[in-house]
């Protein structure tokens, strides 16, 4: 009998990418395929995601990478950001409230993968998507269907865009919502889902939360624990190396890590659990 899944595991945030010939052997292409797998060894093991180059077709390298951007564990799934090769023209948006001619390098690509099905569903126009760490997903509380939903702030405003894809309309809407923080730019260290909720992590700063599946969603502030709040771009690219924010048992938690200047220099780690919200 096959071993039973572990109750949690660890997501390695970079896939492996198979080479052409990998690919045909492991992944084979055609209706009813597998578009990726997934094993979940036990942890402190890292569980690896595999895709097939029809799902990253680029050359992985440090500047250009497949990424799990967000998972929603409730529902299996996942969501990816995969560029799909060299822009060979420009970018061109014309959708009421955003219009926008530019340059970009690579193609974006966007999946929600689905872990039961094995399935990649590519998301429509990802050239809407302004950036992917404030891009995030979250499962249907209540029946079938998932949202995909980003939070595009603009420094100094006191309104931002929400912009929702969901699975049970098939296309990208933007709703303009209350935002609520001064002007200071947002840190993009990730969304994760929690209760049916998004929720927008800066780590120096506070979380932002909202029910994207909600016909008028509304952006409420939740601050870090009593001294953890930094300076604007204070740490700057180094706080996810020793704080994270993440759902653990159902519950949404706040990790720090940090040297004890009392303890020879050893390593302390406190845990903040979030009191049922709201």
């Amino acid at each position: 009998a096959a071993s039973p899944a572990p109750s949690w595991v660890i997501l390695g945030s970079v896939p492996r990418v198979l080479s052409a010939a990998d690919a045909n052997a492991d992944l084979p292409p055609g209706p009813g395929a597998a578009d990726f797998s997934l094993a979940l060894p036990a942890p402190p093991r890292v569980a690896l995601l595999t895709i097939p180059p029809r799902i990253f077709p680029c050359r992985t390298t440090p500047e250009n990478f497949p990424s799990v951007l967000a998972a929603d564990p409730s529902a299996g799934l996942l969501l990816l950001h995969a560029d799909q090769g060299r822009a060979t023209g420009p970018t061109i948006i014309d959708t009421p409230g955003h219009q926008e001619f530019s340059w970009r390098p690579l193609v974006a690509g966007y999946f929600v993968l689905d872990a039961a099905a094995a399935s990649a569903l590519p998301l429509p126009k990802p050239e809407l998507i302004a950036h992917p760490g404030h891009l995030g997903l979250v499962a249907s509380p209540v029946g079938e269907g998932y949202m995909v939903a980003e939070l595009q702030p603009f420094l100094g405003g006191d309104t931002a865009y929400l912009l929702r894809f969901s699975s049970q309309v098939g296309e990208w809407v933007s709703k303009s919502v209350g935002y609520p923080l001064p002007a200071r730019p947002l840190s993009p260290n990730g969304v994760v889902a929690c209760s049916g909720r998004l929720w927008w992590v800066d780590l120096s700063w506070c979380l932002l939360t909202c029910d994207p599946f909600a016909d008028a969603p509304a952006l409420d502030v939740v601050p870090l624990p009593d001294g953890k709040a930094l300076k604007s771009k204070e740490a700057w690219g180094l706080l996810d190396k020793y704080r994270c924010v993440g759902v653990s048992a159902g519950k949404l938690r706040f990790v720090d890590m940090y040297r004890n200047r009392n303890s020879n220099g050893a390593a302390q780690i406190s845990v903040w659990t979030l009191a049922d919200y709201p």
